[in-house]
């Protein structure tokens, strides 16, 4: 087994497969897969029925890209019955073999009264328990570094102490990582741990903070983008934040952290992308589900209801502009606003999302008026199953970002600035992201780029649905 990104030797807890599965793929169809592993952590493949018992049981998942040939292994397990009348093996933590094992080398090393069983099974599809027992000795005797670290047997760590500092922490970083994502920018460029040290000192306000490329806002060069702004925009170039700027090819993001306290006292963080080229501003506020994994749900407060007020009144005002019929101006729908649930911490060390959904700030308001979100004594509660497949993905709201179908029409984008002006003079931290062209880099050269080095494991997880699945980045 590979060691570089071998996700079995990270995972933080047991994860010990009570049986296998040997599915075979092409190698585009392989390349599916792991687009949607990248997306949304896991991915789902229709296979012929598995025996009933063995549903919710963790399943080793050997690929074969290569007849003749085991090329990967993965996690995986059958949940539901896939629409087309057969099962859906849901798959994550794909890792290719440092050498594909030859099969007929395996069988040949397959012993045991359950040997011809075994060997059937190396042909494709389900592998019970007993021949999936002789299929790891078999491996372990061929090719002794292919089978270590596929099954985990370590005991879990304990569960974490969450805070709000550290929410707010790992909610920063998310937004970051969007903003990137959505303007195309490799997240290597953006170094910061998943988690907040136990350690950090008490003055730590932002995820920027100790980070030696950061530039206040009162530089200008940073902000050359702006320099034929108006005065609300030159406003914001003023502020003394903390400002980061990532280029790629032409295209250079400018991400400024407005935190004015520290972030145990922070509310939480809002995602303001504001994207130049296309000239539309999303809003995206955060909000998380309670208990270990998420299975405690979410209740709307007070703090929600004035967030949605500040939100209504900057609709208003966008409102009062003349609707653009430009090409250019065109999105789905008028409303910039979304809300992204997702849980308190990442639940391990990962470069990519905290796990999560977005919904349009409209459709909540229609969502929490139904029978639906009520819970067993009246109150208003939503979980992730409330929302069904009404949601869109960290994908889906990539894709639709990046490409201007979603956020402020041209228009309305001239007259957002006052709007942000007032969310910088606020009390609440945020994230602007301003994205524009970078005519000083036509070519895209990064020569002096860091390799990336895997951020240093701070805390433990809670415990997950899919134990030590691939972390969530997103591909556009």
């Amino acid at each position: 087994m590979s060691s570089p990104g071998d996700q079995y030797l990270e995972a933080r807890f047991p994860w010990v497969p009570e049986h296998g599965y040997v599915l075979s793929v092409t190698s585009e169809r392989l390349e599916e897969l792991e687009d949607d592993i990248s997306a949304q952590g896991t991915c789902s493949q229709a296979v012929p029925k598995i025996p009933a018992a063995m549903r919710r049981r963790w399943m080793l998942c050997f690929i074969s890209v290569k007849k003749g040939y085991l090329t990967h292994v993965a996690r995986s397990v059958v949940y539901y019955p896939a629409e087309s009348g057969r099962d859906k093996l849901d798959i994550w933590n794909v890792t290719q073999f440092a050498k594909p094992v030859r099969v007929a080398t395996l069988k040949a090393k397959i012993e045991g009264r359950q040997a011809w069983r075994a060997k059937q099974a190396l042909d494709g599809g389900h592998v019970s328990p007993a021949a999936f027992v002789l299929i790891m000795d078999a491996l372990r005797r061929v090719d002794g570094g292919a089978a270590e670290g596929l099954i985990d047997r370590r005991p879990a760590p304990l569960d974490p102490t969450p805070t709000q500092a550290k929410a707010n922490w790992a909610y920063q970083r998310d937004a970051v990582v969007t903003s990137l994502e959505i303007a195309r920018i490799p997240k290597e460029q953006f170094k910061a741990s998943p988690q907040l040290d136990e350690n950090a000192p008490a003055a730590l306000t932002s995820i920027f903070d100790g980070d030696d490329d950061v530039t206040s806002m009162e530089d200008l060069v940073i902000l050359q983008d702006l320099d034929e702004a108006n005065e609300d925009w030159k406003f914001v170039k003023r502020q003394r934040y903390p400002a980061k700027l990532f280029t790629n090819g032409d295209t250079k993001l400018t991400i400024i952290l407005a935190n004015k306290l520290p972030l145990e006292r922070q509310l939480g963080v809002d995602l303001i992308y504001v994207n130049e080229t296309l000239k539309s501003v999303v809003f995206v506020q955060y909000k998380m589900f309670a208990g270990v994994d998420g299975e405690g749900g979410y209740r709307p407060d007070g703090q929600l209801n004035e967030e949605i007020t500040r939100m209504d009144a900057a609709a208003a005002k966008l409102a009062t502009v003349a609707a653009d019929e430009s090409c250019d101006g065109y999105r789905f729908g008028p409303d910039p606003f979304f809300l992204k649930f997702c849980s308190k911490l990442l639940s391990h060390d990962a470069t990519g999302h905290v796990p999560g959904i977005y919904v349009p700030l409209g459709y909540w308001k229609r969502l929490v008026q139904t029978p639906v979100v009520k819970g067993k004594k009246g109150g208003t509660i939503v979980y992730s199953e409330t929302f069904g497949r009404r949601h869109f993905t960290p994908t889906h709201f990539i894709d639709m970002v990046g490409r201007g179908w979603i956020g402020t029409s041209a228009l309305q984008t001239d007259v957002l600035a006052p709007y942000l002006r007032a969310a910088l003079q606020g009390d609440k931290g945020l994230v602007l992201a301003v994205q524009s062209s970078n005519a000083a880099h036509p070519d895209g050269a990064d020569e002096d780029e860091e390799s990336f080095e895997p951020p240093r494991r701070i805390v433990a997880p809670p415990k997950p649905r899919y134990p030590g699945k691939k972390p969530k980045t997103i591909q556009i």
